[in-house]
Formats: structure tokens, sequence, C-alpha cells
């Protein structure tokens, strides 16, 4: 914020309310007669109805939208575990140090583990 925000903002006060009073009466009068134009077209303006089924489809909609994400939370993921955890374990990965590479042959390195258990 500026320091001299209120000086700066009267003095630019003043300037626009000098620069008002000296328009000369052409100009005002052009100005009115704009206004009253404007003001007398958005009173003639026809106000256009909506769709009386619109009201009940967008209803319909937020409420197929609410369940949908309902039954996300509640039923979960397949594999049991929240829809966030899942995504947490995908940023993990991407977000580890080791090289890109080791991940594709994660399934590799699980089965050379297993064998050498065995």
């Amino acid at each position: 914020m500026i320091e001299n925000e209120p000086k700066f903002l009267s003095k630019v006060k003043s300037i626009f309310e000098q620069a008002v009073m000296d328009l000369d009466a052409t100009t005002v009068t052009r100005l009115r007669i704009a206004r009253r134009q404007a003001l007398e077209n958005r009173l003639n303006k026809r106000v256009r109805k909506q769709p009386i089924w619109l009201l009940p489809l967008g209803g319909m909609a937020a409420a197929g939208i609410v369940i949908a994400v309902a039954g996300l939370f509640w039923l979960g993921s397949p594999n049991g575990l929240p829809p966030w955890q899942a995504s947490v374990d995908d940023i993990e990965l991407l977000m580890a140090r080791e090289n890109p590479d080791f991940f594709a042959d994660l399934d590799f390195f699980a089965w050379l583990d297993n064998s050498d258990s065995s």
C-alpha cells in the first residue's frame, strides 16, 4: 500500500471534479442524452425467460455429482485403500530419488527377492 494513498486519492478526486466542472454544455448534453437512452434501452429490453425445465435439470445434475462423489468415497478403491491413500503411493513413486528405470523393473526385483528367499 502506498504511504500517501489518501493524499493521492484526494488529489485525483479534486482533479476529476474540476474536469467535470469544466465540461462544455454540448458535452454535458450529449452525456445526458446517452445516459437517458441507455436507461430507456434497459427498461424496454425484454427479459428472456428461462425454460422452466432447466431448473429441475440443474438440480438433478447437482444431485448426480454429489452422489458420484459420495459413491467414490464410500465404496473406496478396488484395493481397499481410500482413494486419497492410493494417490499418495503414486506421489511417493514420483518424488523418489531413485532412477525411474528402477521402477520399470520392479516386478523383476520382486521376483528376484522371492526366488532368493526360497
